[in-house]
């Protein structure tokens, strides 16, 4: 099958990468940040993730939300390249290590790093931390270390 090229070639990845991997995203088509997790999500945590990403400067719906359940780590790798956020957040231990793993970089928990020049925060378990206003606020404080939209460390 032959398919036409229109819009630029960011478009062609990123429809591409709908096409292949859709079942395993969800949220925003074009999003800003990727938030990758080992299981789907509560609305109120992609509402929190939602709303943190607007506070830095994203806008709304600002985040694809990613659960690769049997992806392996080259699937998942393939899959963010070609959505080629401008930054990423695992929202669990077991979703950290596999990006980890894609990446060929360890992917600290509680703490920012860069995979391919994107900073990236990985939560122990992201869910746990919207129990009680304190903990909110130490998901936040790590949400923080994200670039600011505009921002010259975000890389875009």
């Amino acid at each position: 099958m032959k398919k036409t090229m229109s819009g630029n070639k960011y478009e062609v990845a990123l429809d591409e990468t709908w096409e292949l991997f859709g079942q395993y995203m969800s949220g925003a088509h074009a999003g800003l940040c990727c938030v990758i997790s080992s299981e789907s999500l509560s609305e109120a945590a992609e509402k929190a993730l939602d709303s943190s990403l607007a506070a830095l400067g994203y806008g709304h719906d600002a985040c694809t939300f990613v659960v690769p359940g049997d992806l392996d780590q080259q699937a998942l790798f393939v899959l963010i390249e070609g959505l080629d956020p401008i930054c990423i957040v695992a929202a669990d231990g077991k979703s950290a290590a596999l990006l980890g793993q894609a990446y060929h970089l360890a992917v600290p928990s509680g703490k920012a790093t860069r995979l391919l020049g994107r900073i990236t925060v990985s939560f122990l378990d992201f869910e746990s931390l919207l129990k009680t206003p304190q903990d909110k606020q130490i998901a936040w404080a790590l949400l923080k270390k994200l670039p600011r939209f505009g921002d010259k460390r975000s890389g875009k």
